[in-house]
C-alpha cells in the first residue's frame, strides 16, 4: 500500500496544518531504516523526540473556550479558529470542555478533539507505523483499538512515539488507557519471547534469579533492561516526562510512573500502589457508565475507569515485576490489590492459575480469603487453592481442599439425603463440568486428582451414561500415556462389550463422536502391550494385528509391533506394512497439494490454516513412523522440520523432530528440541520419557560429562510468536488462553 506523505498534502483546515507542523513535532518518532534499526546517537541528539512542547497562556485558552458559547457568531468563529491554530496545546482544556454545561461549547470542543482532524502519523514514523495510523481518526473505536494492538506488536523503539502520541491525545479515554497499557506491556512481551527462544529449561527462572529483587539496589546502570539499552531508556524518560508533564488523566499518571521506572531500572510498587488506590477512590465521580455495562458488572456505577481495566493494569504490573525478577514484589503487589480482581470465576481462575505457575502462592491465599464464598462454590478455584497448598508443602490441607472440590456439583441424586432432587439437565451439566476439570488437572500434572474426578463419574453413573463412557475413555487414554495397559483394558473392556451387545447404546455413543473401531482397536492394542509385558508374544501379536486392522491410521500400533520383534517372519511382515503406510502417506501429501492448487492454492485465512494443518500432519506422520522404526532418517528429519515451518510451536511436532534428530544421531539437537516440547507441555509423560531417553543416551556417549556441558546447537526450526499462535487458533476456531498480556490480542 502506498503511504501518503502528509507533509506534501495541502492541509484541508488550519487546525490540521498547524497541529502537524508546530505541535506534533515533539511527538514524532525516529526514522528507522529497515523498520527497526535506531538512529545513531549523534543523529538522535537532534531528534524531534527531544523538542519541548510549546508554552501557551492557559488564561487565553480558557477565555477562547468560553467564547465558543458567545451570542456573537463572529466571536464564536474567531475563538474556534484561534483554538484551531493553537492546536494540541489546547487539547487538555478542550477535553475538559467536552463536559461543559453550555451544550454549544461542549459540541465544538468534541469536534476539535474528535481525532478526525488530527494527523496521527508524522514523517519521522516508520513506513509500517504510518500505514497502521493512516486515517486513524476517522475509524471506529473498535478499529482504532485494533490498530493500537498492531502498533504494540512492533519493536518497542519503533512504535514508542506513536503509542505515546495516542496515549496523550486520543480523545476516547478507554483507548488512551489501552495505548498506555500497551506501552507498559510491550517490552515485557518482547522479553518473554526472547527468553523462550529455544532456551534451556528454567531459562526464565535463571534470568530472574540474576535480576534484582525487592531488597536489592536499583539496576539503572544495566545496559540491557527488558531489551532496552541505557540510551533507549534515557530517550524514553525524557520524552514521557515532557509529553505527560501536565496530563492529569489516568493514562498520563501511569506514563509518569513508567518514566520513573525506566530511570530507576526496576518496578516501583509504591508508586503504583498510590495510583491504584487513587483510582479506586475515583470510581464514583463520573456518571458515564451505561446501564448495560453496570448490569453486566463491566464497570462500577459512575466509574471513570472500568473494573476490568483496573484488573488488567494490576495484573500487568504484577507480571512486569515478575519478569524483572522482583518476584516478592509481584506477589505482594497483587495480593495487596486482590480486590480489583472482578468477583467472577473466570477472572479469579485465570489469575489464580497464573500465580500458581509462577509460585506466587500468597496471591492464592489472599484471593481465597477475599472471595471465600466464590472459591467454595467453584471446583476450579478450590483445586487452584489446593494446588497452591500442595506446592507450598501442605499436602494434607491440599488433599482436603481437593476433596471439597470433588464433592461439589453432584452428578446423581442420593436417596434418603433429605435434599430435593436435582433436575436431570443440571446433573448432566455437572457431569460435563467434572470432565472438563479432570482434563485440566491432567494438563497441570495433577493426575491423582484427575483420576478421582473420572472415577467419580464411572462409579456414580451407569455404564450407558455418555459422561460415564467419556470418563472411561479419557482416563484410559491418560493411563495409556502412563504405560499402564492392564488398567486401560479394565476400563475399556466393559464399554466395548456393551457396544457389541447393545445396538441402541452403540448408536447413542456414536451420536456423541465415539467410534467403535477406534475403541476396539485401542482395547486390543493395550491388551497386546499387556500380553507382551508378560512375554506372551503369540497372543500379543494377534491382538496387535487385530488393533491395526481396525485402525490403520494409528501408526503407534505399527511402531509397537516393530519393537516387539519376536521372530523373523513377524519382523518382515511388519516392515512390509510400514513401507505400505509410508507410500500411502506420500500419496496423501500429493493429493492435498493438488487439491489446494485446484481451489486457489490456499487463499488467506481459514483455508490456508487447514492446508498447512493437513500437510504438517502428514509430514509428521511420516517422520514419526520412520524415526521410530527404519527408513530414510534424513528425509524424515527434513519433513519434520517442514511440518514445524507450517505449524510452528506445536509440542507434538517438536516431539517428532526430537526423535528424528535422535534417529540421525544428533543427540544435542534432539535434547534441545525435546526440551522445547516439554516446556510447552511440561506434564506430558511421553514427552518427558523421550527427553530422559535422549539425555541418558548423550550421557552414556559422553562419560564424565554432565548435561550442563551439552554443546550449543542452532536449529533450523521456526518458532511461532504468541501473536502468530493466537491468530492461528482464531482461524481454527480455538479460544486463545488468557493471561496478563492477552488484552493486547483481544
Amino acid at each position: 500500500m502506498r503511504i501518503q506523505n502528509l507533509f506534501s498534502q495541502p492541509a484541508k483546515k488550519a487546525f490540521g496544518c498547524l497541529v502537524l507542523s508546530v505541535l506534533l513535532g515533539p511527538l514524532a518518532g525516529i526514522s528507522l531504516p529497515g523498520g527497526g534499526a535506531l538512529m545513531s546517537p549523534a543523529a538522535m541528539a537532534d531528534s524531534e523526540w527531544l523538542r519541548t512542547l510549546p508554552v501557551v497562556d492557559d488564561d487565553e485558552i480558557a477565555a477562547l473556550i468560553e467564547g465558543l458559547g458567545s451570542q456573537s457568531y463572529a466571536t464564536r468563529v474567531r475563538c474556534r479558529q484561534r483554538l484551531s491554530r493553537i492546536g494540541l496545546a489546547a487539547f487538555d482544556a478542550l477535553r475538559e470542555a467536552r463536559k461543559h454545561p453550555d451544550s454549544e461549547i461542549a459540541i465544538v470542543a468534541r469536534k476539535l478533539t474528535s481525532g478526525v482532524e488530527v494527523p496521527w502519523s508524522v514523517n519521522t514514523d516508520s513506513p509500517v507505523v504510518q500505514e497502521i495510523l493512516h486515517e486513524y481518526g476517522s475509524r471506529s473505536v473498535m478499529s482504532r483499538r485494533q490498530r493500537i494492538g498492531e502498533l504494540a506488536s512492533l519493536p518497542t523503539m519503533e512504535s514508542f512515539p506513536a503509542l505515546v502520541r495516542l496515549t496523550r491525545y486520543e480523545a476516547e479515554p478507554t483507548l488512551s488507557r489501552f495505548a498506555a497499557m500497551a506501552l507498559l506491556a510491550q517490552p515485557v512481551r518482547a522479553t518473554l519471547e526472547l527468553r523462550s527462544e529455544w532456551a534451556p529449561e528454567n531459562a526464565i527462572e535463571d534470568a530472574a534469579s540474576d535480576a534484582p529483587n525487592s531488597e536489592d539496589v536499583p539496576n539503572s546502570e544495566n545496559e540491557n533492561w527488558l531489551g532496552l539499552s541505557s540510551h533507549d531508556r534515557s530517550l524514553m524518560v525524557t520524552h514521557l516526562q515532557q509529553v505527560f508533564a501536565k496530563d492529569t488523566q489516568f493514562s498520563g499518571l501511569w506514563m509518569r510512573q513508567y518514566a520513573n521506572e525506566l530511570e530507576s531500572g526496576r518496578f516501583e510498587a509504591d508508586g503504583w500502589n498510590k495510583l491504584i488506590e487513587e483510582m479506586e477512590s475515583s470510581w464514583d465521580i463520573d456518571d458515564g457508565a451505561s446501564p448495560q455495562d453496570v448490569a453486566r458488572g463491566r464497570i462500577a456505577p459512575g466509574a471513570m475507569i472500568s473494573g476490568n481495566e483496573m484488573f488488567r493494569l494490576t495484573w500487568l504490573n504484577a507480571e512486569r515485576a515478575r519478569v524483572l525478577g522482583q518476584v516478592d514484589d509481584a506477589s505482594r503487589f497483587l495480593s495487596r490489590h486482590i480486590d480489583v480482581i472482578p468477583p467472577r470465576t473466570r477472572e479469579l481462575t485465570d489469575a489464580a492459575l497464573w500465580a500458581i505457575d509462577h509460585k506466587l502462592f500468597d496471591v492464592i491465599t489472599a484471593a481465597h480469603a477475599k472471595h471465600q464464598s466464590l472459591f467454595e462454590k467453584s471446583p476450579s478455584l478450590m483445586y487452584a487453592s489446593a494446588e497452591a497448598l500442595l506446592e507450598s508443602g501442605q499436602p494434607a490441607l491440599a488433599a482436603e481442599r481437593a476433596q471439597q472440590a470433588l464433592e461439589l456439583n453432584p452428578v446423581a441424586n442420593s436417596e434418603g439425603s433429605g435434599q430435593p432432587p436435582l433436575h436431570p439437565v443440571l446433573l448432566e451439566s455437572h457431569a460435563e463440568a467434572h470432565l472438563r476439570i479432570a482434563a485440566d488437572l491432567i494438563d497441570r500434572g495433577l493426575s491423582d486428582w484427575a483420576e478421582d474426578e473420572y472415577r467419580k463419574l464411572i462409579d456414580e453413573l451407569p455404564l450407558h451414561d455418555v459422561s460415564s463412557a467419556t470418563a472411561r475413555w479419557e482416563l484410559a487414554e491418560h493411563l495409556a500415556e502412563l504405560q499402564q495397559p492392564g488398567e486401560v483394558v479394565a476400563l475399556l473392556q466393559p464399554l466395548v462389550e456393551r457396544m457389541e451387545k447393545d445396538d441402541d447404546f452403540r448408536h447413542k455413543l456414536m451420536a456423541h463422536d465415539f467410534d467403535y473401531s477406534s475403541l476396539r482397536s485401542h482395547l486390543d492394542f493395550q491388551a497386546g502391550l499387556d500380553l507382551a509385558n508378560r512375554e506372551d508374544h503369540a497372543a500379543a501379536s494377534e491382538r496387535m494385528q487385530s488393533a491395526f486392522s481396525m485402525n490403520p491410521e494409528n501408526i503407534d500400533i505399527l511402531i509397537a509391533m516393530y519393537r516387539m520383534d519376536w521372530n523373523e517372519a513377524w519382523k518382515d511382515d511388519v516392515i512390509s506394512q510400514i513401507e505400505s503406510v509410508l507410500t500411502e502417506i506420500d500419496d496423501d501429501i500429493e493429493e492435498t497439494r493438488q487439491t489446494f492448487r485446484e481451489t486457489g492454492n490456499g487463499r488467506p485465512g481459514r483455508q490456508t490454516a487447514i492446508r498447512d494443518l493437513l500437510l504438517a500432519n502428514f509430514y509428521n506422520q511420516y517422520a514419526w513412523l520412520v524415526s521410530n522404526t527404519e527408513g530414510d532418517y534424513d528425509k524424515a528429519l527434513q519433513r519434520s522440520i517442514e511440518s514445524l515451518e507450517m505449524s510452528p510451536g506445536s509440542e507434538a511436532l517438536l516431539d517428532t523432530c526430537g526423535r528424528c534428530y535422535y534417529a540421525v544421531g544428533d543427540l544435542p539437537s534432539a535434547i534441545v528440541t525435546q526440551r522445547k516440547a516439554v516446556e510447552l507441555t511440561p506434564n506430558s509423560p511421553p514427552l518427558r520419557r523421550q527427553l530422559k531417553l535422549f539425555e541418558n543416551a548423550w550421557l552414556d556417549a559422553n562419560p564424565g560429562k554432565t548435561l550442563g556441558e551439552l554443546p550449543q546447537v542452532v536449529l533450523p526450526i521456526t518458532k511461532a510468536s504468541p501473536s502468530e499462535l493466537t491468530d492461528r487458533q482464531r482461524r481454527l476456531g480455538v479460544v486463545p488462553p488468557d493471561g496478563p498480556l492477552s488484552f493486547l490480542d483481544n
